[in-house]
């Protein structure tokens, strides 16, 4: 039976959609999410920007960090799916201090530009798309716990992308988080948001809680020219809830 507390007084709107209704804000009931973020240097990250107002935050003068994220979808108003974020966390105009102001956005819900974004089924690649320009394709995600790991797998066809393995933390109560993803539509930058009932997390700063493997996937060799250097940052969520808002601002590509 859904847990709907954290929704409450939260009004969705019946928007009319490719021949249905999709309710918006988009509600997750039940989630487990795992991420990491590796150091990355600067240079590559800007060049894959899509405009120069949005300025990688730094963990070293030299480094910024690229964030992996796998969600496992069981119950939302699109159904259940799998999704993998690749991600790099942004501040708009104005250079954030070094790794204070990353780990101060990481503590606090970092804005962060998204790269790649596949799922698993066709209306959650749609609804991503049409609705924010989630750069998003249909892939298999697959999840495996075994023992103190887990294990999330991401191919495309027979070319595997990645696989994510996160050790499953003792978890401590938190109560709410937020990041606000950055796409691009038309010269815009779009700001959408995620408000996430965490109910409980494990982070962790050891590069010893989570292994990359990557494969043979375009992707993978773009991964692999990033020049990915350790883990700073891991973080499990086991069962949390969200909400995904509509896209709430835009700016010019470019100032003036």
């Amino acid at each position: 039976m859904r847990d709907t507390a954290f929704f409450q007084g939260v009004t969705q709107v019946e928007t009319p959609w490719r021949g249905q209704t999709i309710r918006l804000p988009i509600f997750y009931y039940d989630v487990t999410t795992v991420a990491a973020a590796f150091l990355t240097p600067l240079a590559p990250v800007r060049a894959l920007l899509p405009s120069p107002r949005l300025q990688p935050l730094r963990a070293t003068p030299w480094h910024t960090v690229t964030i992996i994220t796998a969600f496992e979808y069981r119950d939302s108003d699109i159904g259940p799916y799998n999704e993998v974020a690749i991600a790099f966390p942004v501040t708009l105009d104005r250079p954030a201090p070094v790794l204070t102001g990353l780990l101060r956005a990481m503590a606090a819900g970092p804005m962060a530009y998204v790269h790649h974004l596949p799922v698993t089924t066709e209306i959650a690649y749609h609804a991503g798309v049409d609705f924010y320009n989630y750069p998003k394709f249909l892939a298999q995600i697959t999840f495996r716990r075994e023992g103190e790991w887990l294990h999330c797998h991401l191919a495309e066809g027979e070319r595997t992308i990645l696989t994510l393995t996160v050790r499953q933390l003792p978890t401590r109560p938190l109560d709410r988080w937020r990041f606000h993803g950055i796409t691009f539509r038309e010269e815009r930058i779009l700001r959408s948001e995620v408000i996430v009932n965490v109910h409980r997390q494990a982070i962790s700063r050891n590069p010893a809680h989570v292994r990359l493997e990557l494969g043979d996937h375009p992707i993978a060799h773009e991964l692999r020219d990033l020049r990915l250097g350790r883990a700073v940052h891991v973080q499990y969520i086991p069962q949390n809830q969200a909400i995904l808002t509509p896209v709430l601002e835009s700016y010019a590509a470019r100032k003036g």
